[in-house]
Formats: structure tokens, C-alpha cells, sequence
């Protein structure tokens, strides 16, 4: 079944029962990623969900893998699923034929499946079979408007009881980035910025928060730990904690580098000698040698490992609330150490 645009974002939010797996894509990997939180979130409840990660390269040199991950049963009893992110249609074959078993005998899988794609052409074989499977839904994202985007900001202010007024509005959500992962980053600042704050936001706020150096402390964080600078790492982690940086910011922020070091693995994979310009957000020539430098040291299946334990820490950080800052600081931690013994 194929729903698109804003319905499919609804969709992502109550999937309801009827559907055992879920198929989002989007040109802007951010929206689809939201999109499959929002699915793994709805499916867990207020119960527990256990989310086994998987992707082309491990599916492809196993296809057991995705089989064996769908019939296993919980030991503890916790629900199951399987978030697969795929480049196109590099293992669809054995995607199709997990749809259509699905579809054709419910109750088959012990766990629900989820995949993550960028954009798929409307020939493409994956995509038409999650269209046409009765069980399973396809999510196609369509980047935002600016209205929608303004809209979005509201409501994230509104969850904190803070307004904003027009003129401040229109310039916070005209500096946004287009991809949704980064946007979201943003947002959040904004929102923590105007908890408490007594008045609506300002454009004088706006500008000033977009003038402090959270942007360069979030990406010295990012930085330090992936390329083994753990001292650093914690330093502008420090920094961001003083500032009131939301953990779950930090762990945004790092899950959106991940993806997009995934997706220059996959272009240069098929055969793209320069994908530094065609990433989101770019990756400028003068920027390139340092950005395939931390490539070689977090190749597909490391980056794989890091999004499972972002998952894992953002649900021990939004349990902890306040005290969440020991789960981000171990994680930072622990990659930079990882980086560090592979230099």
C-alpha cells in the first residue's frame, strides 16, 4: 500500500496493526529516517522493542541473515524488529520475497520489518512490491515546505509552552538546513533556548543563538570521537552540557554523520569518484581528505554497530531525563577510544 507525503508521516506515527512491515524512502534520508523512528517507536508502546540493525553488505553475503532475524522469538518475550537500511535494489529479490511471504501468511514472522531507503524510482522492484503487498505500507517523504517547516517550529515550541513571534519565525526557519535530521537539531536548540524564557522569541534571540559556537562545539564532539580525540571529545562535550544542549541533540547530530559517512560508502561503492558535493550536507574538496580519512577508519559495518547503540542510548537517555548525560558520555567515549587504537 502506498501513502505519500504528509499522510505517510501520519502513517509512521500510528501504523496500527494491520501492517507486519514497513517500507519509508525519501530523497532526503532524514524524513525517511524519522519516518522508521516513528514506526519503531509506535510498535514499541509503552512496552519494549528489541531492534536488530542489518544493511546491503550484511544481507547480501548472508541472506540467512534476514530470515533468521525475522522467524527468531524473544527469549525475554520483548517484541521484535528488524530496521534494514538499503541503498535501492542491491538484495530487493530477497526483500520482495519477504513481503510476499508475509503478506501471504500473517503470523509467519516473529518480528516486524522495517527498511530505510533514499530515493527509489517508481520502476524500482522493492518499491513496487511494497505497493502493491496488502500488509505492508510504503512510505514515500517529500522534502518540506517553508509553511510546513514554520509550523513544526511552532509546535516544538509549544510542546516546551514557549512562543515565537512572525519575524523571528520566518528567519529561524529560512536558516534551516534542508535535510530533516540536521532541522530537527536546530529546532530542538530553539526549543530548549525558549523553555522558561518568559516572552516569545525574538528575532534578537534568533540571532543571537545562531551566533554562539554550539554549531562548532556539537561538531568538535562529532570530530574529536571519530577521529580518536577522546581528551577533545569530552572537552567540547563539557561545553555543550554548559550551554544546555539536549543529550539527545549530541546523539542527532552524530546519527545524521553516521548516515551520511553510510552514504558516501555506498556512492563510492557504485562507482562515484566524487561524492563529497552530492552528500547532505556537503562534503567540500578541501574537506574531503579528513572526511575519507575517518571513512577508512569507520567502515559500513562500524557504522552499522554505532547506530544500534545511538538507539539503545537515546532510549537509556529519554528513561534517565536530567541525569542522561553519563549515557552520551559513554558512547563519545567509547568511539573515540575505538578510533583511537585504530589509528
Amino acid at each position: 500500500m502506498l501513502v505519500k507525503g504528509r499522510q505517510a508521516e501520519t502513517f509512521a506515527r500510528r501504523p496500527g496493526e494491520a501492517f507486519w512491515a514497513v517500507l519509508a524512502f525519501s530523497e532526503d534520508q532524514g524524513l525517511a529516517s524519522d519516518a522508521v523512528q516513528s514506526v519503531l517507536s509506535a510498535w514499541r508502546g509503552k512496552g519494549e522493542l528489541d531492534v536488530t540493525v542489518l544493511d546491503d553488505e550484511a544481507v547480501r553475503k548472508d541472506p540467512s541473515l534476514l530470515f533468521d532475524a525475522l522467524e527468531a522469538v524473544s527469549l525475554l518475550g520483548d517484541k521484535r524488529a528488524i530496521r534494514l537500511r538499503t541503498s535501492g535494489d542491491k538484495i530487493a529479490a530477497l526483500l520482495i520475497e519477504a513481503i510476499e511471504m508475509g503478506d501471504a501468511h500473517p503470523g509467519r514472522y516473529a518480528a516486524r520489518l522495517v527498511i530505510e531507503a533514499g530515493s527509489l524510482a517508481s520502476k524500482s522492484k522493492l518499491r513496487a512490491a511494497a505497493e502493491k503487498a496488502a500488509r505492508t505500507a510504503c512510505l514515500q517523504l517529500f522534502e518540506e515546505e517553508a509553511a510546513d517547516i514554520g509550523e513544526r517550529v511552532r509546535a516544538a515550541l509549544m510542546a516546551d509552552g514557549a512562543v515565537i513571534d512572525e519575524d523571528a519565525l520566518t528567519l529561524f526557519a529560512a536558516g534551516l538546513p534542508g535535510h530533516r535530521a540536521i532541522a530537527n537539531s536546530e529546532i530542538e536548540k530553539l526549543a530548549l533556548y525558549a523553555r522558561g524564557l518568559g516572552r516569545p522569541v525574538n528575532v534578537q534571540d534568533v540571532l543571537a543563538l545562531t551566533a554562539t559556537s554550539l554549531n562548532q562545539d556539537m561538531s568538535g564532539v562529532l570530530l574529536a570521537a571519530l577521529e580518536g580525540r577522546p581528551p577533545e571529545a569530552h572537552s567540547a562535550l563539557d561545553r555543550l552540557t554548559d550551554a544546555g544542549t539536549s543529550p539527545i541533540s549530541v546523539l542527532r547530530s552524530l546519527q545524521l554523520e553516521v548516515l551520511r559517512m553510510l552514504n558516501a560508502h555506498e556512492k563510492i561503492a557504485a562507482g562515484d569518484a566524487n561524492p563529497g558535493r552530492s552528500l547532505r550536507p556537503p562534503v567540500w574538496p578541501n574537506e574531503w581528505p579528513d572526511f575519507r580519512k575517518r571513512m577508512n577508519t569507520w567502515p559500513p559495518k562500524r557504522l552499522l554497530r554505532i547506530l544500534q547503540r545511538i538507539h539503545d542510548a537515546e532510549t537509556q537517555a529519554k528513561r534517565a531525563g536530567a541525569t542522561a548525560d553519563p549515557v552520551i558520555r559513554l558512547l563519545i567515549n567509547d568511539l573515540a577510544r575505538v578510533a583511537e587504537a585504530a589509528q
